[in-house]
C-alpha cells in the first residue's frame, strides 16, 4: 500500500481530469474550495486504479517522480459503435425539452452522454466519456504504508470523509478498535461502509482478527465547558548562574 500524487490529463486536449495538490489545482486553474486535497492510497496490484497505472506503481520505487502515459485498452477502453444508440424523445417525458447536447442523463438504467437530438429522436453515447482517449499522470510516489496502525486509519480515511488527526486506532492482540468523530456517525451507508472497511483491514492488516468501532457521543455543555476553561500558564524556567 502506497500514497501517490499527481495530476492527470487527457493527453490530446490537456483537459486536467484529477489532482491531489490543492498547489496543484490552483496552478492549474481548476480548484475547488470544496474538494479535500490529499494523497492517495492505492493497494498496487489489487486493481484500485487502471491497469496501465498499476503496472507503473509496480515497478517504481519509494520517492520516485515520473510520467505515465495510459493507452485506452489500460484505461478506459476503446470506444464501442454498439453502445451508440437512437433512442425516441418521448421516452425522456417531461425531461425530454431540458435534454442538451453533451450533458449526462440516465435512461433505461444506463448513464449516457446525448451526442444529437433532432427528428423526435436522441442520439445516446453509452461509452465511458474517456473511452478511446490516452491519458497522461505525473506521478510521486510519496510512501509506502506498513504499519497496522497507519495502514487501519488510512483505510477508514478512503471511505469516511473526516481529517486524519479525528480518527484514533489502536491495535492490541490482533483486535482493532477505531473510534470515528461524532460527525460522522449519521452520514449515509455507515454501517455497510464499516463492513467494507473491516473487510479490507481482514485483507491488508496482517494479524488482524478483529475490528471494533467506538462511537462516542459528548454532551455540548461539557465540550463548551472543556473549549472555556483557563489553559495554565507555563513559568519562565530559571536560568541557572554560572
Amino acid at each position: 500500500m502506497v500514497y501517490i500524487d499527481y495530476v492527470a490529463k487527457v493527453k490530446d486536449t490537456g483537459e486536467v481530469l484529477e489532482v491531489t495538490r490543492e498547489e496543484d489545482a490552483k496552478s492549474l486553474s481548476v480548484h475547488d474550495a470544496s474538494t479535500k486535497y490529499r494523497p492517495r492510497l492505492v493497494s498496487v496490484g489489487d486493481g484500485w486504479v487502471m491497469k496501465g497505472l498499476d503496472e507503473s506503481l509496480l515497478k517504481a520505487g519509494v520517492g520516485e517522480k515520473l510520467t505515465v502515459e495510459i493507452t485506452p485498452e489500460k484505461g478506459f477502453g476503446e470506444r464501442d459503435p454498439a453502445k451508440v444508440r437512437l433512442i425516441p424523445l418521448r421516452k425522456f417525458g417531461d425531461d425530454a425539452s431540458k435534454l442538451r447536447v453533451g450533458e449526462q442523463v440516465e435512461v433505461d438504467n444506463r448513464v449516457g452522454i446525448v451526442r444529437f437530438i433532432g427528428s423526435g429522436r436522441v442520439q445516446m453515447d453509452f461509452n465511458h466519456r474517456l473511452a478511446g482517449k490516452s491519458l497522461t499522470y505525473d506521478l510521486h510516489l510519496l510512501k509506502t504504508v506498513t504499519e497496522p496502525a497507519d495502514m487501519i486509519r488510512a483505510l477508514v480515511l478512503r471511505r469516511v470523509p473526516t481529517d486524519e488527526e479525528k480518527v484514533k486506532v489502536d491495535v492490541k492482540g490482533g483486535v482493532a478498535s477505531v473510534e470515528l468523530p461524532q460527525e460522522v456517525f449519521f452520514a449515509d451507508g455507515l454501517q455497510y461502509t464499516k463492513r467494507a472497511v473491516s473487510d479490507e483491514i481482514f485483507k491488508h492488516a496482517k494479524g488482524v482478527g478483529k475490528v471494533t468501532f467506538i462511537e462516542s457521543f459528548e454532551s455540548p455543555e461539557a465540550k463548551a465547558e472543556e473549549a472555556e476553561a483557563p489553559k495554565p500558564k507555563r513559568r519562565p524556567s530559571k536560568k541557572k548562574k554560572a
